[in-house]
């Protein structure tokens, strides 16, 4: 374990740990304000909807970031899945690299995802009281299993080699920018970035299993996914929608 200290965060990197969203919702109570867990290697690396991530040693960025709010509303904790993945963006942006996101918070490259974001909040009555933020984001690696359907990485992407040490900061630097601009047009931004946005495309009901024509127009203030269809609107909460 390797302790650095940058300016308004703590990164504490793992050699080898289990899950750094898994070891930080057990800590919450001992955690300060922007305390970063990076690993090298996650054993058992968490991903959406129960998934796991798969990472090569030593390859990419596997870690969690703590944040800890005052003024959030919980009703408004959509707002940190929307800064934490403009932050991704801002952070390829500033490779060169042009992504978008697919609804909630995977990051994509064209049609390949290079990012996959796990967020976990803490509600306290109204108010939304902390967060931690898993993030994997393929970096060097250049090989993956055959059962992940559509990587990339940004290494692949740039034709160079990334330090891993190196880049941890500037990604969490993005993030944290996005996170302290005071608001200003964070769902705007998102939606500019939204994959498939306004574009026909076939969806799957979850619930029903129903398949259907539509076009992804927005997203509601809750996170709801907004759908039209031919017979209207629809809205979506997260996993009652695939695509």
């Amino acid at each position: 374990m390797l302790f650095r200290i940058y300016k308004c965060m703590k990164i504490i990197w793992y050699n080898t740990i289990e899950s750094t969203n898994s070891a930080m919702e057990n800590s919450r109570s001992n955690l300060r304000d922007r305390e970063v867990w990076a690993a090298r290697f996650q054993s058992a690396g968490k991903g959406q909807k129960g998934n796991v991530w798969c990472s090569n040693p030593g390859d990419n960025l596997t870690f969690s970031v703590y944040l800890r709010h005052n003024g959030i509303a919980a009703r408004d904790q959509f707002v940190i899945c929307q800064g934490v993945s403009l932050g991704v963006c801002d952070y390829l942006a500033a490779k060169g690299v042009a992504a978008s996101i697919k609804w909630p918070n995977d990051i994509y490259v064209g049609e390949k995802k290079i990012c996959g974001i796990l967020i976990s909040n803490t509600v306290g009555g109204e108010a939304l009281i902390d967060t931690v933020a898993g993030i994997g984001l393929n970096l060097n690696q250049r090989e993956f299993p055959d059962w992940i359907p559509n990587p990339i990485s940004l290494s692949q992407l740039t034709g160079n080699i990334y330090v891993i040490e190196d880049e941890l900061p500037l990604l969490i630097k993005a993030i944290l920018d996005v996170y302290d601009a005071d608001g200003g047009d964070t769902a705007g931004r998102y939606l500019s970035k939204l994959y498939l946005k306004d574009y026909p495309h076939r969806f799957t009901d979850t619930a029903s299993g129903d398949c259907f024509e539509g076009i992804i127009t927005g997203v509601k203030n809750d996170g709801r996914l907004e759908v039209k269809t031919a017979d209207g609107l629809r809205y979506f909460a997260f996993k009652e929608i695939a695509y």
